[in-house]
């Protein structure tokens, strides 16, 4: 069984509403939001609230 993934998803003109630290984060890394653990979601939005503030 073969399973295929694409190289560069195509754009369909949605966007993902994250804060721009957060799009920052896993532009410079390169993970897909999907990959990302619990653990990682949970020190980003910890992170997101302390620049904020």
């Amino acid at each position: 069984m073969w399973i295929t993934f694409l190289a560069a998803p195509f754009l369909i003109g949605f966007t993902y509403p994250f804060h721009v630290l957060i799009k920052g984060f896993f532009t410079l890394t390169g993970l897909c939001y999907i990959k990302a653990m619990p653990m990682v979601w949970r020190i980003l939005y910890t992170l997101e609230h302390i620049v904020e503030q």
